[in-house]
């Protein structure tokens, strides 16, 4: 009777290490792409928060560079910037600073960067991109002649 249970438990052994084996890589790519949706998703916000300083100071400061501040406010406050490419800043309304401008016009700022996954996906780039592109726009009314 002992060896026949001696015997069954030899025959499952490595069974554990098996079905390790087979879970661990499903999760370790759920676990990546977590990762890599969460500093895009950071990445994005830093993106919305410097359009939407860079807008309200050339609403307020009507001799700003609102393309420098795009600039600097993402550089300064995104995670894992060395993955984003530069923020191509662009004036998509009438007026690109309210120098000048007619009280009511609105300054339209509008971003975009291009950035790279952390970890790249083990699968071919027609089923998950390797890249994202992260636009981001701000309005606000010029309150100053």
């Amino acid at each position: 009777m002992r060896t026949l249970l001696a015997r069954r438990r030899r025959g499952e052994r490595g069974a554990a290490a098996v079905e390790f084996a087979l879970i661990v890589i499903p999760l370790l790519m759920i676990i990546a792409g977590v990762v890599n949706l969460g500093i895009a998703f950071a990445q994005q916000l830093a993106l919305d928060n410097a359009v939407r300083q860079a807008a309200r100071g050339g609403v307020v400061d009507t001799g700003k560079d609102t393309t420098s501040e795009v600039t600097t406010g993402f550089d300064n406050t995104a995670l894992a910037r060395s993955l984003a490419g530069a923020a191509a800043v662009s004036y998509p309304g009438p007026i690109a600073t309210c120098e000048g401008s007619t009280f009511g016009q609105n300054l339209v700022v509008r971003a975009r960067v291009e950035t790279r996954f952390l970890f790249p996906w083990p699968l071919p780039g027609s089923v998950v991109p390797n890249k994202v592109t992260l636009t981001s726009q701000a309005e606000f009314q010029c309150e100053y002649q």
